[in-house]
């Protein structure tokens, strides 16, 4: 094993679990890289049970503090940012230069949450005389993300940063596939000067997902991944009262007309289908062909023969 036993982030802390481990296997070279936490109930009640406890105060402190704390995660995602790459390429499989472009969008998202002070401002509206009706931006409590393993380090971004900076805490339920990165995550959140608590991260499957569905100390949850599940998580979170956001797989389609330039067209959607390994949405399945374009097909498959896989 070429790395530690991953373990769960609760309270600031490491925790390992009981229950059955499962092997972490590099698909770049089938090697074993470490093993994760098929956590479930009782792990999952831990991590709420911190985030709960860190939520009053982390909620109180003013926005611009909690934005304060972003500026310096952000500089920390720059400064490790090819260490981060590194780790994506080994758990995930894509290319270096493409986990290092998913780096980035990670610290665009950040650079989002710490320009929330100025738009998480609230308003007042004067409606009469000595009537106002005030709007208050105001934190949910404990919120969740079950993320899925093609975007080990952006698809987290998406709710993490903008979730906390908002004054929630958080826990993270990332695929049991790819869970070096999310702990490094909350390694680099931590040293950003994130109180213990706030953000804390929960590894395993099903059991794990059902758990944070079904938990009523968890008051939103988002999740990515395969539509059946996504069905799953959204009639599960939303019967347990939850706000529930749940993104399923899609089926993309790239309309080519006649004008198209063939050169630059071929060349796109072959880099389409082929990116990530062909697992993430911009994975275009459908070519729809518009008018006397077999020209231009024929590039695309010229192109694409000559792609070599790994």
């Amino acid at each position: 094993m070429r790395y530690p036993r991953v373990c769960n982030t609760i309270a600031g802390g490491c925790r390992d679990s009981s229950r059955e481990h499962l092997d972490v296997i590099s698909p770049l070279d089938g090697s074993l890289l470490t093993q994760v936490p098929l956590s479930g109930e009782a792990e999952v009640a831990q991590a709420v049970a911190a985030a709960r406890a860190a939520f009053p105060a982390w909620a109180a402190r003013p926005i611009l503090e909690r934005a304060r704390v972003f500026f310096h995660y952000r500089a920390l995602l720059e400064q490790h940012r090819d260490e981060l790459a590194a780790m994506i390429h080994e758990e995930n499989g894509k290319t270096l230069d493409e986990a290092r472009a998913e780096v980035v969008k990670a610290i665009e998202v950040t650079e989002f949450a710490c320009g929330l002070p100025q738009w998480a401002t609230g308003e007042v509206l004067e409606v009469s005389a000595g009537i106002e009706c005030r709007v208050d931006q105001v934190p949910l409590g404990v919120v969740a993300s079950i993320t899925p393993f093609n975007f080990p380090c952006m698809v987290p971004h998406w709710t993490v940063p903008i979730a906390l900076c908002l004054g929630n805490t958080f826990i993270l339920k990332p695929s049991e596939k790819v869970p070096r990165t999310a702990q490094r995550t909350a390694e680099l959140l931590e040293r950003a000067g994130l109180p213990p608590g706030v953000f804390g991260v929960v590894h395993g499957g099903r059991d794990a997902v059902r758990a944070l569905c079904d938990h009523p100390g968890v008051t939103a949850l988002s999740f990515v991944g395969s539509t059946p599940v996504a069905k799953e998580v959204y009639v599960r979170g939303s019967r347990a009262l939850k706000r529930v956001l749940a993104l399923g797989g899609a089926k993309n389609h790239l309309v080519v007309l006649a004008d198209a330039e063939p050169a630059s067209t071929a060349e796109n959607v072959v880099a389409s289908v082929t990116g990530c390994a062909g697992q993430r949405c911009m994975a275009a399945s459908v070519l729809v062909a518009v008018g006397p374009v077999d020209p231009i097909i024929a590039r695309v498959c010229s192109d694409a023969r000559r792609v070599v896989p790994g």
